[in-house]
């Protein structure tokens, strides 16, 4: 193998870099982060300013992965922020320094990346979705087939020409919460045809999703069809023929099964004797009889069948039972509490529901 020989052909002022810089930390970095650092130390040494978006344009990059450069280099320890994003003010410290700050390493901040977000895993978000500029977007558009695709396919689907507001949500679903592409655009027509074409909905369902770790176009689907076949079987028991959840039914519809953990068959349960009871149920009824199950401990359909003839033996007996529950220990509470049975609460709501019925 042949040696490279190297020789400076050409007589000009020399940039002072740092041994230690290229020996042991512009290897261990991407590779922009040490460009940027270099750049920016021959401007200082030059006396050119140097700004947040120069650094971006220069390098085709974005805003953001010059702010992450400049927190690598403080957390590896040779430079400082002394002031923060945006007026950002950075101090280069002497390679003396450099030891000891390195003596205590932190880890390095995720880096904007335009390909396969959905390969980090165990990604947790920030509070608050990021805003990107026009530039930015622009960039991803034309630098990612993916972006590309996203914001062509989003145009299809929801019918309209994409604001600069809705491409910065839709980007932020990839780059912010780390959705793939394929996931995004099942959601995105799974919305469109449950008449839900608003941003601000689609963006709570794409936060759910999050959460939910669905990260591929099979646990999307999987989910939706158990999500569509629970509500579409509560709205047929409740009278609704027409599949369309609002926004209070699916309020109601979560805490059951959400909060409250309340099995499917035992909501239906709930749902066939509002519709026995008041004719057309109501979800304001139905929850009443749902919370009294649950505040009862009632978690089954056998459960519910043991309950309503232990009520049929006292209604017959004159002493409707009592469900006694004891109080946690406490210097507030040394007394017993009771709670009506639950079809005894039933038996009123239905009364008092009927004679409203009846003026």
């Amino acid at each position: 193998m042949s040696a490279i020989r190297l020789r400076l052909g050409y007589e000009s002022p020399v940039m002072a870099v740092p041994c230690p810089f290229i020996d042991q930390y512009m290897s261990a970095c991407p590779p922009v982060y040490a460009l940027i650092y270099l750049y920016s130390l021959r401007c200082m040494q030059g006396g050119e300013p140097v700004t947040t978006s120069a650094l971006a344009s220069r390098f085709n990059i974005l805003e953001t992965d010059v702010y992450n450069a400049w927190r690598h280099w403080e957390e590896t320890g040779i430079v400082a922020i002394e002031s923060p994003a945006p007026e950002m003010t950075i101090a280069f410290l002497p390679p003396e320094q450099w030891a000891v700050a390195k003596a205590v390493p932190k880890a390095a901040p995720k880096v904007a990346q335009i390909t396969a977000p959905a390969a980090e895993k165990n990604f947790t978000p920030a509070t608050e979705r990021p805003v990107y500029n026009v530039d930015e977007l622009t960039l991803f558009k034309e630098k990612s087939h993916e972006v590309a695709q996203l914001f062509n396919r989003a145009e299809e689907t929801l019918g309209k020409l994409l604001t600069y507001h809705d491409m910065n949500v839709l980007f932020g679903f990839y780059d912010w919460l780390r959705l793939p592409v394929e996931v995004l655009d099942f959601l995105l027509v799974y919305c469109a045809e449950h008449n839900h074409r608003n941003l601000r909905y689609i963006e709570k369902c794409a936060l759910d999703w999050a959460d939910r770790g669905i990260d591929s176009a099979q646990k999307a689907r999987e989910y939706t069809e158990t999500f569509d076949t629970a509500y579409r079987a509560i709205l047929q028991a409740m009278g609704q023929s027409g599949g369309h959840v609002t926004p209070s039914q699916k309020k109601y519809i979560e805490k059951w099964r959400t909060e409250w953990a309340m099995p499917l068959p035992l909501i239906l349960e709930a749902c066939d004797r509002a519709s026995v009871q008041i004719g057309k149920p109501k979800f304001t009824y139905v929850d009443k009889i749902i919370a009294a199950w649950y505040n009862a401990g009632v978690k089954t359909l056998e459960a519910v069948h043991i309950a309503d003839e232990e009520f049929t033996k006292g209604r017959e007996s004159g002493k409707p039972p009592l469900r006694i529950i004891k109080p946690k220990s406490t210097k507030f509470a040394n007394f017993t509490q009771r709670v009506n049975d639950y079809s005894a609460i039933e038996r009123k709501e239905r009364e008092l529901l009927l004679r409203e019925m009846q003026g």
